[in-house]
């Protein structure tokens, strides 16, 4: 576990925006970087160098843990990292973005991935380990307060909607085409649909606070199967087939 101060109201704050974040948990030993002399940092421009890369989200995390989520700037991560502050604005267009990337590793060590057996399990099983890595390890507190910030302004909300969800919604999407590739659902299926109402309900429970019910996972991931096989398609497809009819 590693220590976050504690920067903004608790929890129960009455405002659902303001959130604490006491802890992040972490598999493993996570790679403080420090700073590094001029001569021996990569030269790079849009192109991500990932020694650097590696070196910035690590310097990232490491102001996280000493200063808290919201005493978090990008000009301490670019002194720690040995690296101009431009060059990190080139890759992450705000401090939330930086801060979302930090999250996103974070999150990924505690992911496995699913049987590729039965689409309700799958489901479920996702949704169980998300829920818990956002319940125990108060990483949903400081993906709520990421989400806060970046939903407030138009880049933040289209990096999200272009960059960040679809990166996530690609690891959901392994169960949806695991399931297509053994005819459990049609090969037709909007799995863009299905993804977007199973992300959509676990952030809605996140924000509001509910992630304790374990039957729900369960509950949900059976729904989402169910309008799967039942063989929902994409408009597209569906406008396409109506054409064909008249």
């Amino acid at each position: 576990m590693i220590p976050l101060p504690a920067r903004v109201p608790p929890d129960g704050h009455p405002n659902p925006f303001l959130f604490t974040c006491d802890q992040v948990s972490l598999n493993r030993p996570s790679l403080m970087t420090r700073k590094m002399p001029a001569s021996a940092r990569p030269r790079t421009g849009n192109r991500r160098d990932p020694v650097l890369h590696q070196a910035i989200i690590a310097a990232a995390t490491e102001v996280l843990v000493k200063e808290g989520p919201t005493r978090f700037t990008i000009e301490a991560v670019a002194k720690l990292a040995g690296c101009g502050k431009p060059t990190i604005y080139r890759w992450w267009p705000s401090r939330p973005a930086l801060l979302l990337e930090v999250y996103d590793q974070a999150v990924k060590q505690e992911l496995l991935p699913p049987e590729g057996m039965d689409l309700a399990k799958d489901l479920a099983a996702m949704l169980r380990q998300v829920w818990r890595v956002w319940r125990e390890d108060s990483m949903g507190s400081l993906y709520r307060l990421i989400l806060s910030e970046m939903m407030l302004e138009k880049e933040g909300a289209r990096y999200l909607r272009e960059v960040f969800i679809p990166r996530r919604q690609a690891f959901t999407a392994i169960a949806f085409q695991t399931a297509k590739d053994r005819g459990e659902i049609p090969p037709e299926t909007d799995i863009k649909l299905l993804m977007d109402l199973l992300y959509g309900y676990s952030l809605f429970r996140l924000i509001t606070g509910q992630l304790d019910d374990d039957q729900i996972p369960d509950r949900i991931g059976a729904t989402i199967a169910r309008i799967a096989r039942s063989g929902i398609s994409s408009s597209a497809r569906t406008e396409k087939r109506r054409k064909v009819r008249t």
